[in-house]
């Protein structure tokens, strides 16, 4: 490790955890995190008491949240498939991600600490892993220092490196190249992402570079045969999915017009953060604009009376793609789309914000015809009443998008065996 790097890195990040801690008074997500970061050192201390008989090796999994966990999900499953005896530990970053993880073949799952260098080594020491595994994007430097300090492989699997991002800015190229030369492996999305990160890699590197493609296509199709239509008139819906406020500002007039003027149109509605005062507020628009709605978690997919559906907790929202005619995910307006391939994999067109060059699955749909992007109110007002007039449009959008998903496939067997063989 770079010396100067380290001491760059720590100086930033240092002042940014006491901003966390001042944030804890505001934020309730911050507040849940923190608090559960401070258990992590003793609660790993009493897992590795419980396992010290055991002889398998130990793979931690980092996720950031729920979504990169279902990326990493059937490499886990294709671990203790071939290894049984194999110990499996997950990391979050994310409240949302902690909280909504629920899987038999995880031995211990944790908040991540914060990445100072004492708690990565204080950590390490204690569970002394056969393999750290970053999924996606969510690394953290002093772990993954720590980590070649201590002689322990990392691996980073779903890697992106998009055009023009900070990681190809000439200063920040430079701390990049340090830490991913600090790692074993990295397994790019696709080949433009692999050539990037070679650039920034540098020659002479010794980190193994792959392509070897996104296993959350896998996963998808995993869910498929477990999500139907619900029988209830498909072609008159709508899914709002992952909705932030940024993304209310541009369709919530149109969504409201529309069911104003029909009252066959129905709509699931999901905001990003279901929390209750997040859908009372949207609730209370819509009975103010003279829209009846009902909370999911008590209906459960039937409107019975209402228009609209407030998906009102977490978990629902892949099952909810089935009974819809197209869909629109949220985060476009914001720093990025959110998860367009369970949309996709439902076999609807999907529609979303302008701000997506860091989803590659979003970049394929858009190619292969099975999503759009809209710009505005005006353009996604336009986009819905081509699909909802248009059967035969609707149809070949949703079959793009499926086929999409289909192009994909094998990703998770790939990702295993270079885990095993690397």
């Amino acid at each position: 490790m770079s010396r100067l790097w380290g001491l760059a890195y720590n100086l930033i990040f240092f002042p940014a955890v006491i901003i966390a801690y001042v944030l804890t008074v505001f934020n309730r997500k911050v507040r849940r995190g923190l608090r559960g970061r401070r258990k992590t050192i003793p609660r790993a201390r009493r897992f590795r008491e419980r396992i010290i008989d055991s002889y398998g090796p130990l793979y931690w999994f980092h996720a950031a949240s729920h979504g990169e966990f279902e990326q990493a999900r059937p490499i886990i499953e294709g671990l203790k498939e071939v290894s049984p005896d194999t110990i499996i530990v997950v990391s979050f970053f994310s409240p949302s991600g902690y909280e909504r993880c629920h899987h038999p073949d995880i031995d211990f799952k944790f908040y991540l600490p914060l990445d100072f260098p004492w708690s990565m080594n204080q950590l390490l020491r204690i569970l002394k892993p056969h393999r750290v595994i970053f999924a996606s994007y969510d690394i953290w430097p002093n772990l993954i220092w720590a980590c070649q300090r201590q002689g322990i492989p990392t691996v980073l699997f779903a890697a992106r490196v998009v055009p023009g991002s900070t990681k190809q800015w000439p200063l920040l190229k430079g701390f990049y190249r340090n830490i991913y030369r600090a790692m074993q492996a990295i397994y790019t999305v696709s080949e433009g992402d692999g050539e990037r990160l070679q650039a920034i890699l540098g020659p002479d590197s010794g980190t193994r570079v792959k392509i070897l493609g996104n296993p959350r296509y896998d996963r998808v199709m995993e869910r498929r045969k477990n999500n139907r239509s619900n029988g209830h008139n498909r072609d008159r819906t709508l899914v709002l999915g992952s909705v932030h406020a940024a993304d209310e500002e541009v369709i919530e007039a149109p969504v409201m017009e529309m069911l104003r003027a029909d009252d066959r149109f129905r709509v699931f509605w999901a905001p990003h953060d279901p929390e209750p005062e997040t859908v009372a507020g949207l609730g209370q628009r819509l009975s103010a604009a003279g829209i009846a709605w009902a909370p999911y978690g008590s209906n459960r997919g039937h409107f019975s009376g209402s228009q609209v559906l407030i998906v009102d907790g977490v978990g629902y929202l892949a099952e909810l793609y089935y009974p819809g005619a197209v869909a629109y995910v949220g985060g476009g307006f914001g720093s990025n789309v959110h998860n367009v391939m369970e949309p996709a994999m439902a076999s609807v067109p999907v529609l979303f914000g302008p701000r997506y060059n860091r989803s590659d699955e979003a970049e394929q749909l858009l190619a292969a015809g099975g999503g759009a992007v809209v710009a505005d109110s005006e353009a996604f007002s336009d986009r819905l009443a081509h699909y909802f007039s248009n059967h035969e449009s609707r149809e070949a959008g949703g079959a793009a998008a499926l086929q999409v998903i289909a192009d994909n496939l094998g990703a998770s067997t790939r990702i295993l065996q270079a885990i095993i063989g690397d």
